[in-house]
């Protein structure tokens, strides 16, 4: 047996040792490292650096003012003599829906303002409405509902499942969200953050870059960046789902 495949039992095995009231957990837990240890995954990777604009591969949606590509970054600006309340860059360089897959972002912030990241769906059963986001910001997760042309709606019909979390982070060196079929988890800066999932989320319909632009009122200028964009498909293994097993077995 190869010596990675030991290692990685061995030491499964002895951190289950010390939980033993969670028996069956830990056993289901050495079935997904036998897993990982046995299978081999690929994956298509899409990357951008921002280098230069790609028409064909990002789609702004609004105001075409906010976004540029400078200096090798993506960069968004606004200010509070623009009517902007929530634009969107949106990836098109694979077509949607989106099942499985792993986003990376580099070098992901803002000042004075509110950008993030942002996963989103149409419901056949709320047809008209605008479509429903999960976004990941650098220090927070929420949700909203918004069309990318400076208008937002609030909820009314769905509940969102994100946890009620804050972090004190402004920008993040590398931010890492894992999708699978509902099933959200996060990483910043090369650290478990948190884990969510939402039964609705079977697919992604729309990915993209979101300004927000509602908290500079009293701001003359507010701006944000990122410096790379990596989308890798069919990459959520079943470690990402241990990771966040071990995490919440530490908080018992």
């Amino acid at each position: 047996m190869p010596t990675d495949r030991i290692a990685c039992r061995s030491e499964l095995c002895s951190r289950c040792q010390l939980i033993m009231p969670h028996k069956n957990l830990c056993l289901f837990i050495l079935f997904c490292i036998f897993v990982i240890c046995t299978l081999l995954t690929s994956a298509e990777v899409w990357h951008d650096d921002f280098d230069t604009e790609k028409p064909d591969a990002w789609h702004i949606v609004g105001n075409d003012s906010v976004w540029k590509i400078s200096d090798g970054f993506l960069r968004a600006e606004v200010n509070r003599d623009w009517d902007v309340q929530y634009e969107l860059y949106q990836f098109t360089a694979i077509p949607p829906p989106y099942r499985d897959f792993v986003i990376k972002i580099t070098d992901f912030g803002g000042d004075k303002t509110r950008f993030g990241f942002c996963v989103g769906r149409h419901f056949a059963d709320t047809p008209g409405e605008d479509p429903f986001f999960y976004v990941f910001f650098p220090d927070e997760i929420r949700t909203r509902r918004f069309d990318g042309k400076g208008s937002s709606q609030p909820f009314r019909y769905r509940l969102s499942r994100e946890p009620r979390l804050r972090w004190e982070t402004d920008s993040l060196t590398q931010m890492e969200l894992f999708f699978n079929s509902g099933y959200f988890v996060l990483f910043a800066d090369g650290e478990f953050r948190t884990s969510f999932q939402d039964a609705n989320f079977d697919k992604i319909e729309i990915l993209g870059f979101v300004m927000e632009g509602l908290n500079i009122a009293n701001q003359w200028v507010g701006e944000a960046w990122a410096d790379t964009f990596t989308l890798s498909g069919l990459n959520v293994t079943p470690e990402v789902k241990l990771t966040t097993m071990w995490s919440q077995l530490k908080r018992r």
